[in-house]
């Protein structure tokens, strides 16, 4: 009986002094060993190979003197390796980031990185445009691109100088591409009258999020060891946020209801996600939102998303005890972005997550 192909294959020394992996019992040569070239190859060769069904095209490059140079891909496929594990925490971005990879990927994979320029960077900005995405959601796209030439930067893949250039093309400005529609807050009625059609633990998370005012990602990596439980008031404290780059801490209230609620996921594991599928995977914005998504239109009722939650909550907020509780709650260091959904401090939070509504 044949030996079952591996899906990860090592990375290995071979004693002419480069590095070697096989893959589907061929040896492919990826340059000097331990080389930042070689690991780049690698990457892009083993995503190249388990994508592809665990085979390798026949075009592609076996011995060290066919190897190009160091392309798009290799670069993104090293990204992919390195990089996109520190977001798993956090869905928003790794959504996001897997998304700009692969449009990288698509569109300019086998260019030698050394060749993206300003230009090409325009390309993929055109592309977004033309493709109806709004001005905000084009502009992260492009800042996410300057991260992963940045990358390559960083491991002398590509010239320091790349990245200067890149940063010379401007963000869009009002009026060349679509603002994004403001989103609004979901009725407490029509999220009410979704409950019932829910599962146990999605009704679960609809109610914690209507009473911290949390996003959907910091829902799904909530873990039993980041809800500080020593004092009167419960604090969660997620160790990745929106903000956590910029060294800020958020503390999210858990009072009143949601407390009983969320205890009954705090038994488990102190560092394993609280809220899973009945699969046993985490939860995703997709997958969280489908599934609110098709209860409502089962049951001919009014569509809403996760994310609206989160403006009920601010809503609520800022229309009893003002706009800086709002702040607080929401872990907002700007009052202009509170504003947009409707010196931030535990207290001010705690008060503010104690006027919100129980479902």
């Amino acid at each position: 009986m044949a030996r079952a192909k591996s899906f990860s294959p090592k990375y290995r020394f071979h004693i002419s002094g480069n590095a070697r992996v096989t893959l589907d019992g061929e040896t492919f040569y990826l340059g000097k060993y331990n080389s930042p070239e070689s690991w780049a190859r690698y990457h892009s060769l083993l995503l190249e190979y388990q994508r592809n069904g665990l085979t390798v095209p026949e075009s592609t490059p076996r011995l060290p003197d066919e190897l190009p140079e160091v392309l798009m891909r290799d670069i993104t496929a090293d990204f992919r390796a390195r990089e996109l594990p520190r977001y798993t925490n956090n869905s928003g971005s790794l959504s996001r980031l897997s998304t700009v990879l692969g449009l990288l990927e698509k569109l300019f994979g086998d260019l030698p990185a050394s060749d993206f320029g300003p230009l090409k960077l325009r390309d993929i900005r055109d592309h977004l445009t033309s493709s109806g995405n709004s001005r905000r959601y084009i502009n992260e796209q492009i800042r996410d691109v300057i991260r992963i030439i940045e990358h390559g930067v960083s491991l002398e893949l590509v010239d320091a100088s790349s990245v200067t250039a890149l940063k010379a093309l401007k963000p869009l400005r009002k009026g060349e591409a679509p603002e994004p529609e403001p989103r609004q807050p979901a009725s407490l009625e029509a999220v009410r009258a979704t409950i019932p059609h829910l599962s146990d633990v999605v009704a679960d998370m609809v109610r914690i999020q209507v009473a911290t005012g949390c996003r959907p990602s910091e829902l799904f990596s909530m873990t039993p060891a980041q809800v500080d439980r020593d004092g009167a008031d419960w604090l969660y404290v997620p160790a990745e946020h929106k903000t956590s780059r910029h060294g800020k801490r958020r503390q999210i209230p858990i009072v009143g209801d949601a407390r009983i609620v969320l205890g009954k996921y705090l038994a488990g594991d102190a560092n394993e996600f609280c809220f899973r599928t009945v699969k046993g995977s985490p939860w995703n914005k997709d997958s969280y939102r489908r599934h609110i998504t098709r209860a409502n239109k089962k049951h001919g009722l009014e569509h809403w998303t996760p994310y609206q939650l989160r403006h009920t909550a601010a809503q609520q907020v800022r229309d009893i005890l003002g706009v800086e509780k709002a702040a607080a709650l929401l872990g907002h260091s700007r009052l202009s972005t509170t504003e947009i959904y409707a010196k931030a401090n535990a207290s001010q939070a705690i008060e503010a997550a104690s006027i919100l509504p129980t479902l």
